[in-house]
Parts: structure tokens; C-alpha cells; sequence
């Protein structure tokens, strides 16, 4: 049995927070159904050609896409702003200085502004490089938002690799929390903490991908990645107050001493204390209900608390999402 009563909007808190957590896989589980970090190869097609040519190759493990769709997908999303110039393309622009009528305005400039987005990670000016030569190679990361959440936590991402390509080529990748991934000291790709998105553009790294699937995924053994994922959570917090005067009688049916059968009415007969002034029920359980009734949340107290006859009862019960 229970009773319902409505909540007010003071009543009722929701808290937004971020929580991380750190992921480290090794091996061929990296690449596994229940991880998904992917790894894929870009490749510039013939000029002219179309953007996903059918006669290219695929790439990937457990998602695949084209090569060419892979280079074209990449380079327009993120480098669009640095295929002329390491430092970004910029277009002149001018700031307009508004006068008492329009032929008042005045314009100053030039002023300079980048073409496209390009999801900058920082507030830093970054140098990125993409290749552009018929045939250029790039490598990407691909890890699962499952994984990630809202995003990669910066400075947390790392990744190990040796390959077996080139002899004795190691490299150890960590990312300056600017954007950029660095491999001794040199900026090797970047990095796209809200995508998930790891790109490799230049060095050896950037044939990492089809070194990994070239062959055989065994060479996965010796690689490994570690990021920090950040999820938001909501903290929902519920105060549900009962005055004094409120619940004061019980439907628990334990207080029922017997029952009277009349013609056709049911009638239950209480144990005399429970219908004394100084009776009062006690509190062991609180469920949140919607606006159709259905149960949604069921809060269980530590121990029967009882309801006072002369303050009010507040229980505050949270709980996250």
C-alpha cells in the first residue's frame, strides 16, 4: 500500500558532474568486440579520382571503410585549415565600427580569420600537418564513444607501439593536452578528445595503420593504448517532506486484527491503537513515482523511522544517473 504526494520544484535538485575513468588495453583485446578501438588507413587518391573509390582497398578491423574515404573524411574535418600552411589558412577580414547612420560606419583591417573549424582542442595556436601527395599515407584511431563518453580527458592518452615493419622502430605517443601528439619531442598527428580520434600525419607513425592490419592483427601483441574517459552524471536529489499533520494513519496490514463480511461491503477492523491520537506509523520505504504512477525509484531507509506528530519529517533521497 502507499500514498502519494506532489513534489514542488524546490524540492527537487539535479546536479550535473563529471566523473573519469582510466582504460589501458593491450594486445589483440584492443581491437576485441567488446573494446572496438579500431585502427584505419588513409590514403590520398589520384587527383580527380572521386572521393570513396570502389576499386580502393579497405581498412579496419571491426568497422571497415574505404582508404580513400578515411584520407578525404579526415582531412575535411579537421586540416581543411592547414593544407596550404602549417599554422593555419586565414582569410582577411575587416571589423566594421558602427556610426550614427550607415554612412558612418568605418571599417578597420585587415583583419584574419580561419576558413573553416577544424575542432581546435585549445585556445593555443596549433601547427598541424596533412599530407597532400597522390599516394600520401595517414593513420587513424578510432575509439568508441562507449569508451570515451563526453570526451578523452587531456594529457591521459597514451599509446605503445612496435613496429614490425621497420626494425627495431618503437615509439611511445603521449598528447600535450593542447591537441597535439607528441613522439620524442616531435608532434607526430593530433589528437581530438571530444571525436575520440587519434590521426597520425607524419614520421613513420603515419603508416602505423597498415602496418597493424597489413598482415595480420597478431602484430597488435605489441601495442598498447591508456586513456581517461569523462563521463557526465546527474545527481538527482528528492526532498520529500511530510508536515505534521500529514500520513498519519497506515495501510500496512499487519494492523488489521480481523474483518467483518457484510452483505456486500468488506469492512476491516483495526487493533484499537491504531486508531489512538497518539499513534504513529513509521516510514520504511519511499518510492518516486511519475505522473502516470508508474514506480521509478524505490528508496529502502537503514532502519523504521517514525513520522512526528508535531515537527515536520524530511528524507532526502538521491540518486545518479
Amino acid at each position: 500500500m502507499s500514498a502519494f504526494k506532489q513534489f514542488t520544484t524546490k524540492d527537487v535538485v539535479i546536479t550535473p558532474f563529471d566523473v573519469n575513468k582510466t582504460f589501458k588495453f593491450t594486445g589483440n583485446p584492443i581491437t576485441g568486440s567488446e573494446v572496438g578501438i579500431d585502427f584505419y588507413t588513409g590514403i590520398k587518391p589520384p587527383i580527380n579520382s572521386v572521393f570513396v573509390s570502389a576499386s580502393a582497398q579497405k581498412t579496419g578491423f571491426t568497422s571497415q571503410e574505404f582508404t580513400t574515404g578515411v584520407y578525404g573524411s579526415i582531412k575535411q574535418l579537421y586540416y581543411t585549415n592547414y593544407l596550404s600552411q602549417s599554422w593555419g589558412d586565414r582569410v582577411p577580414t575587416q571589423s566594421i565600427i558602427p556610426g550614427v547612420t550607415r554612412e558612418d560606419d568605418r571599417f578597420k583591417g585587415p583583419g584574419y580569420s580561419p576558413i573553416y573549424d577544424n575542432y581546435l582542442q585549445s585556445t593555443v595556436t596549433q601547427s598541424r600537418f596533412f599530407p597532400t601527395d597522390v599516394g600520401s599515407e595517414i593513420s587513424v584511431i578510432s575509439i568508441p564513444s562507449k569508451l570515451y563518453g563526453e570526451n578523452i580527458v587531456p594529457t591521459t592518452f597514451k599509446f605503445n607501439y612496435t613496429s614490425s615493419a621497420a626494425a627495431n622502430y618503437t615509439a611511445s605517443i603521449t598528447d600535450n593536452q593542447a591537441g597535439n601528439l607528441i613522439s620524442a619531442s616531435t608532434v607526430v598527428g593530433q589528437i581530438f578528445y571530444s571525436h575520440g580520434i587519434a590521426v597520425f600525419t607524419s614520421g613513420g607513425l603515419a603508416n602505423l595503420a597498415s602496418d597493424i592490419t597489413g598482415s595480420s592483427p597478431v602484430q597488435l601483441t605489441s601495442a598498447s593504448t591508456e586513456f581517461q574517459s569523462s563521463f557526465r552524471i546527474y545527481e538527482n536529489q528528492y526532498k520529500c517532506t511530510i508536515r505534521e499533520n500529514e500520513f498519519g494513519y497506515s495501510m500496512n496490514p499487519s494492523l488489521i486484527s480481523g474483518s467483518v463480511s457484510g452483505s456486500s461491503i468488506r469492512q476491516d477492523t483495526y487493533y484499537d491503537y491504531v486508531t489512538s491520537s497518539f499513534f504513529s506509523p513509521y516510514i520504511t520505504t519511499v518510492g518516486l513515482y511519475n505522473d502516470q504512477k508508474d514506480l521509478l525509484v524505490v528508496g529502502k531507509l537503514a532502519k523504521p523511522i517514525p513520522i512526528s506528530r508535531f515537527v515536520d519529517t524530511t528524507i532526502m533521497v538521491n540518486y545518479d544517473l
